[in-house]
């Protein structure tokens, strides 16, 4: 058979035991913990095995694969010696060593690693701490700020900056060295490939946001995506723009590059694009993860790539699609154009763009299906659309797949069970198998790549005194893709002025995240509701 492209051959030949096979070392299928197959077979190595870039020093700190696995097992041990297994372990920490010690320290010692943003205020952290029932926390001594200590499940806050800060309630506060005094070497927790690892939070329409659980064995399943789509070698130089507090700089920016055999590569600081791209050229990188509101921000901000000697041979910006003068402008000045990818935390990565030398990037668009993925739209009668329409993104299930979301199992069955799993993603596919994205079948908002569930900011708006109801949508932005936006009525003792506004919009982003907090704000006399009496957010414009 013959076929026109490379994508063409690799999907129809494509077995998705592939992503197993390639990794013979595992062993058999009954027994993999993923920090091992990461970083522990690396343990020996002196390799640099983790690269740093502080924005505001501008310089580089880098750390040995030795070094680091020394490092994660300090962790793995005292977890062992204070929690048990399957605990939850959150980590709300700057990009730092440390923070990548506790990632696989965690995951070594079969407990399931919590990402939690350093960015986040009170509610966001403690919603978390509280509905995953984490027992442990490691962050600095201003992140003990935000900390409920009166959590029933939180027994221990370590600090890393070896800050020591009292915390209400009955929880033990200790600072790093209790870490650091521990033994260097440490003999993995025997975990199964479908036991979980880490427990991640998205953001859900219709109530606080849904923690989903993730195994050992889907990393490796993977395989399809860091082969074909980011294409990482051992010998690259690889930054992946995203910390591990988020999925994507988890599983491809951290796990996935001890699996690929090259070092993990991140920057610390607010996103600066003259840093950034000063990164790029003095590391001479080759591979790069960078989002779409990275790109559209430098662009529009009036970036000359020309000054800077950089020549990527791959450029992943997933999460949003990127306009045409865009990916011209990252094709002239960065070496090689933006391949969108499409992918959710609960169903892993599924429409791309490769990194075949044939492949045709068209602008805007999620590419095609990823090898060993099937993908159907349907619509809203569970019915394939034809060629053009728009229906909503569905991936085909594995009879054996496992999925669920923590605590929720009526969620977990809605979600998770049946022949397809739907994302509440629209999208057409053109004549040549293109796919684009549309929009949201929900009310989720997608922001400079963050999923932001409108109920979770609406709850944290409810809280402030002058607030009597709240409604959230998302609104259009230039660089950003959407906006959060807010409508609020207020109770008899306040009236609306400027202030207030400034007010409100603190308040949530001081309970929440800068990612969550509504950019604009209006106050309105009466919230539209429905003939039951529920708020009916489709009415209000974004």
């Amino acid at each position: 058979m013959t076929y026109e492209s490379v994508y063409e051959a690799v999907y129809d030949q494509y077995e998705t035991d592939a992503s197993w096979d390639e990794h013979a070392h595992v062993g058999d299928r009954e027994s993999l913990n993923i920090a091992t197959e990461s970083l522990g077979r690396h343990a020996s190595s002196a390799d640099i095995g983790l690269r740093i870039r502080d924005f505001e020093s501008g310089e580089t700190e880098t750390y040995t694969f030795a070094e680091l696995d020394a490092a994660a097992n300090r962790v793995s041990n005292y977890l062992d010696a204070h929690t048990e297994r399957g605990d939850r372990i959150g980590a709300m920490l700057p990009t730092q060593f440390e923070l990548y010690a506790v990632v696989f320290g965690t995951i070594k010692a079969g407990r399931i690693y919590l990402p939690l943003a350093p960015m986040f205020g009170p509610d966001a952290l403690n919603y978390r701490l509280e509905d995953s029932g984490a027992t442990t926390l490691f962050t600095t001594a201003d992140g003990c700020e935000t900390v409920d200590g009166s959590l029933p499940s939180l027994e221990r806050v370590v600090t890393v900056d070896d800050g020591r800060e009292a915390i209400d309630g009955d929880v033990t506060v200790d600072d790093y060295d209790a870490v650091r005094d521990r033994s260097e070497t440490f003999d993995p927790v025997e975990t199964h490939p479908n036991d979980p690892y880490t427990l991640t939070y998205t953001s859900g329409t219709t109530g606080p946001p849904k923690g989903v659980l993730s195994s050992h064995g889907g990393v490796i399943e993977l395989h399809a995506y860091a082969e074909y789509v980011a294409d990482v070698r051992p010998d690259d130089v690889y930054l992946v723009a995203a910390s591990p507090s988020w999925s994507y700089g988890l599983n491809m920016g951290t796990v996935m590059s001890g699996i690929r055999g090259t070092a993990i590569g991140c920057y610390r600081g607010q996103f600066d694009p003259n840093a950034f791209f000063e990164t790029l050229e003095a590391w001479d990188v080759d591979n790069a993860m960078i989002p779409p509101t990275a790109l559209r921000q430098s662009r529009a901000g009036g970036i000359d790539l020309e000054a800077y000697d950089i020549d990527l041979r791959v450029l992943l910006s997933a999460g949003e699609s990127l306009d045409e003068d865009t990916v011209e402008w990252c094709e002239d000045g960065l070496g090689a154009p933006p391949q969108d990818a499409y992918g959710l935390t609960e169903a892993g990565m599924v429409v791309c763009n490769y990194a075949f030398d044939d492949w045709e990037v068209k602008p805007g668009s999620m590419g095609k299906v990823l090898p060993g993925v099937e993908v159907a739209l349907l619509d809203r009668d569970g019915d394939e659309v034809e060629q053009g329409d728009v229906g909503e993104i569905a991936v085909k299930r594995d009879a054996d797949a496992h999925g669920s979301y923590w605590g929720r199992p009526e969620a977990t069955l809605e979600t998770f069970t049946g022949r397809w799993l739907r994302t509440g993603d629209l999208a057409r596919r053109d004549e040549d198998g293109y796919y684009w994205y549309v929009s949201r079948a929900d009310d989720v908002i997608i922001s400079a790549g963050y999923r932001i569930g409108p109920a979770e900011v609406e709850e944290t708006l409810l809280n402030h005194p002058a607030v009597e109801e709240a409604a959230v949508v998302g609104t259009d932005h230039e660089t950003r893709g959407e906006i959060v936006k807010a409508y609020v009525t207020l109770v008899d003792d306040y009236d609306p002025s400027e202030g207030l506004t400034d007010e409100l919009q603190e308040f949530a982003r001081d309970e929440l995240s800068k990612h969550e907090y509504p950019r604009e704000l209006e106050f309105l006399d009466e919230l539209p509701k429905t003939a039951s009496g529920k708020i009916k957010r489709s009415a209000l414009e974004g």
